[in-house]
């Protein structure tokens, strides 16, 4: 063990604070003198092991404070099942291969509506084309991937009150309408009116079949007095694209944004020239659906994540959102230090560095953290109501790693040794729309060159 050098402020700061959760006393009036008396002989000798600190001032009651950051981790990654995927914000469409985590592919199912109930379609509706368009925003890997996708009619129906998760698949109809390759890429437009529309794309429905548009220009009025009805006689879209051999990309789509539409423009008796659009709207229902092949991935990563390899996770750990990684973090040394006597956890930081120097097509920007409660049940840490400035989570692009300040979890493992903890789980916050992935250093990495994954302990022993 270490002594910790801190300022005056700090070091007041962090050893008086309450731990309000384990019901610890606050520190008596009259020990505020030691405390100062502490602070000093930390500023003017840092060599002084932390029994001898002091002690030519104060008596041999005096509180001692104490730095470790040996406590040995379990630490290993593990696949997520699935994450709930219905009506995000973001639609990801597309494929792509990593070279560590193997590859992810992303489609998504989506329900669309009038965009005024009870449209006349006039005397003897004749279809002339059938056009999708869909606003895209960030593009995760190569934008000039070439993308194919296919678009296919839903045969059974999806409901916006419903709960839908990302490993869920909708039948469809057999026609494809699409057949349709992109690149995603930022330059991307469409002339909308008297506007150019930028990140879009526009796929003609109608040239491959024209069964759909007829389907939807053929429609019986009572079906189109209600969207209920509509929507029971035409139950959506679903979008997915091939896979890639090489590199490719994943695709936000912005199923929210008014310029994603799927217009019908059609001629009757009187007019030519017509048009009329639908709408996909953010009370409708849509469904995303992700799959990963990890087999493709690096070796090492096989062997720690489909084989099951935990011993792999002491030099290094993942985590990947769209339903990807997620990492086991448990601390069985910790409850040793209960055999040191009263233990008061003044600060415990998580320190996750990552082993990649430069992150693969950037770090996630947060991370979450939770206890486990069960195989199936998960609790919110104490500590986050501390607030996020407090707890932590956030990508640090200075020192490449992440941080989480967890002092009153660890001090209920040193308070109640006799509990049986199943540790944390870390993943990617929001993952259910964030593609990212990170690579961390383990706590005991290959080489001593590298930074490890370690619990930093700032703790008193209380008389």
């Amino acid at each position: 063990m270490k002594v910790i050098l801190m300022s005056t402020t700090s070091f007041m700061t962090k050893l008086l604070k309450p731990i309000k959760s384990y019901g610890q006393r606050k520190m008596p009036l009259f020990l505020l003198s030691v405390v100062f008396l502490l602070a000093a002989a930390f500023i003017t000798s840092c060599t002084k092991v932390p029994d001898k600190l002091g002690a030519d001032l104060l008596p041999d009651s005096t509180l001692q404070v104490f730095y470790s950051d040996t406590a040995d981790m379990v630490v290993y990654s593990a696949p997520i099942d699935t994450t709930r995927s219905d009506e995000l914000v973001n639609s990801y469409l597309g494929s792509i291969n990593d070279p560590v985590f193997g590859e992810t592919k992303a489609d998504f199912y989506t329900k669309i509506i009038q965009s005024t109930v009870g449209h006349d379609f006039g005397k003897n509706p004749r279809l002339d084309s059938l056009v999708l368009q869909l606003s895209f925003g960030s593009i995760y890997g190569d934008s000039t991937t070439n993308l194919h996708l296919h678009v296919y009619e839903l045969k059974n129906d999806i409901f916006y009150d419903s709960v839908y998760y990302s490993n869920r698949t909708v039948p469809v109809f057999s026609t494809d309408y699409a057949d349709y390759t992109f690149q995603p890429q930022n330059k991307n437009e469409a002339i909308v009116g008297k506007d150019t529309v930028h990140n879009v794309i526009r796929i003609r429905l109608s040239d491959l079949s024209d069964a759909l548009g007829n389907k939807l220009l053929n429609a019986d009025s009572t079906v189109l007095d209600s969207n209920e009805l509509f929507m029971g006689y035409f139950k959506g879209l679903y979008l997915t694209t091939d896979r890639v051999n090489n590199d490719g990309a994943l695709v936000s789509f912005n199923t929210n944004s008014p310029y994603s539409v799927l217009t019908i423009y059609y001629s009757n008796d009187d007019n030519d020239s017509l048009r009329y659009a639908y709408k996909i709207s953010s009370s409708m229902a849509r469904i995303s659906h992700y799959e990963h092949d990890f087999s493709k991935g690096s070796q090492s990563f096989v062997n720690q994540v489909v084989n099951h390899d935990t011993a792999l996770g002491r030099t290094q750990f993942y985590v990947q959102g769209l339903a990807g990684v997620k990492t086991i973090i448990r601390f069985p040394e910790v409850k040793n230090f209960a055999r040191l006597g009263k233990i008061a956890v003044n600060e415990a930081k998580l320190i996750l560095p990552g082993l990649e120097k430069d992150p693969y097509l950037g770090a996630p920007a947060n991370l979450s953290l939770i206890h486990i409660a069960s195989d199936s049940t998960y609790n919110t840490l104490y500590d986050e109501s501390e607030g996020s400035d407090y707890f932590g989570g956030s990508y640090n692009a200075a020192s490449n790693d992440y941080e989480f300040r967890i002092t009153h979890y660890i001090q209920s493992l040193i308070q109640d040794t006799t509990q049986n903890d199943l540790g944390l789980l870390l993943f990617v916050n929001n993952g259910s729309i964030q593609p990212q992935r990170f690579i961390f250093g383990g706590p005991h990495p290959d080489n001593d060159t590298l930074v490890r994954a370690k619990l930093k302990l700032i703790y008193t022993k209380l008389k």
